[in-house]
């Protein structure tokens, strides 16, 4: 279950536009993408969901660009496990969405329902070293050690490595699939998923 400590006027997330804040806020979103936070969509259902700089989020029709949580990136990610699939544990964070995946037979974190882990950051340096996982939605998944998972175009990679237009831009992401009570979003970009709370 996704913490409720977040009210209404936390990140003022909405089923109706709200009021833009700031140039700064805007700015930022220009700059960086915008911002996500499963914690926020939870404690406030509806169909649409906004960025406290106006913009719509999450369309499942229309790309959104995200930013980096920084927050999860330099003090770890809050995971809960979602589903058991393909011989595989799934996690995701419960604050930026980003998912897990580890092999039933080697994951670390096999005996716990939720755990708190930080990035593997030789491997967003030097390229994650993956194994096949399943092919779905015309892609073809594949899964790290470290639990980072990816859908890529291509069969048969053995090494996915993070584009710099990530690095600096954000994450520009499409709707893929609802899977249980999670939509499913993937970039563009590097084939990173993640996973947003379902509120409607």
């Amino acid at each position: 279950m996704l913490s409720q400590s977040h009210t209404r006027t936390d990140l003022s997330w909405t089923d109706t536009s709200p009021r833009p804040r700031g140039l700064g806020w805007r700015l930022s979103c220009a700059l960086f993408g915008h911002r996500v936070s499963n914690v926020a969509f939870a404690a406030n259902p509806g169909p649409v969901k906004h960025c406290p700089c106006g913009e719509r989020l999450l369309d499942m029709h229309a790309e959104t660009r995200v930013s980096h949580t920084v927050s999860c990136f330099l003090l770890g990610h809050r995971y809960v496990r979602i589903a058991v699939r393909d011989g595989h544990h799934e996690y995701v964070c419960t604050q930026c969405g980003h998912p897990l995946l580890f092999r039933m037979d080697s994951d670390p974190y096999a005996d716990q329902s939720t755990f708190k882990k930080k990035v593997r950051y030789l491997c967003n340096l030097f390229g994650h070293r993956v194994h096949p996982v399943v092919s779905r939605q015309g892609f073809h998944e594949y899964a790290c050690d470290c639990g980072h998972s990816f859908l890529k175009e291509d069969s048969g990679r053995s090494v996915v490595k993070h584009p710099l237009v990530c690095l600096f831009a954000g994450h520009y992401l499409r709707f893929t699939e609802r899977r249980g009570s999670y939509d499913e979003y993937l970039c563009r970009n590097c084939g990173h998923t993640f996973y947003f709370v379902v509120t409607e």
